[in-house]
């Protein structure tokens, strides 16, 4: 038996999904869905590099530089973004596997079938949010979707706002739809799932919140 990755049908239909994938002795379409994916996010952020999304802090650098080493930094910031969101995007489907393969006796190409699922979640996030940054100029922590409004009220320190920035609806269908596969095709018991879970998602929204704290001013 084979199963051939679908991405929407994997996020719609988890449980049919995780069943087909645990009985399937071959993965049909693995690095054609992870090219397909790099590709969208490469798009994606070149797209906002185009237009400027995610640069705002290169705004006080115009008066301490000459119009062209403004426009040379720009040109160095937008490729860093590009490289970013791909490597990003690559991260996020081998890295979160590799750990659970580590931990579970799921076979390894299973679990990259999971992340590509986890993939789409991260590029659908940013499509949707894509126009609130285009339009109203909102960064991350200050996504609708997220704790990071909420974090904005209650504290000044940004790296807190940063972080609860990253616990999204979206980062919770992340996690939903990881429970639901690994569910069904490991033996573990529910909690130490729920536990992998967990410890995978709070290191990254720890490092992501790190990595947005830095201000890229300094590194000029």
């Amino acid at each position: 038996m084979y199963y051939q990755v679908q991405i929407w049908k994997g996020l719609t239909s988890p449980y049919v999904s995780a069943h087909q994938i645990n009985k399937a002795e071959k993965l049909n379409g693995i690095w054609k869905w992870t090219v397909r994916l790099l590709l969208i996010s490469l798009i994606l952020s070149g797209v906002s590099a185009y237009l400027g999304i995610g640069n705002e802090s290169l705004s006080k650098l115009i008066y301490d530089t000459t119009p062209s080493e403004f426009q040379t930094i720009k040109g160095f910031f937008a490729i860093g973004q590009v490289v970013q969101s791909t490597v990003t995007t690559a991260i996020l489907i081998f890295l979160p596997a590799l750990i659970f393969w580590i931990f579970t006796d799921i076979e390894y190409y299973k679990l990259v079938v999971v992340q590509l699922f986890v993939a789409g979640i991260w590029l659908i996030e940013k499509i949707v949010f894509f126009p609130l940054q285009f339009y109203f100029g909102l960064d991350h922590a200050s996504s609708p979707f997220s704790l990071g409004i909420l974090a904005q009220y209650i504290t000044d320190y940004q790296l807190l706002s940063y972080f609860f920035g990253e616990i999204s609806l979206f980062s919770i269908w992340v996690m939903f739809i990881q429970y639901k596969y690994l569910r069904v095709i490991t033996e573990k018991s529910p909690r130490i799932i729920l536990l992998l879970i967990v410890s995978i998602q709070l290191f990254l929204w720890i490092f992501t919140a790190l990595f947005s704290y830095i201000k890229f001013e300094v590194l000029f």
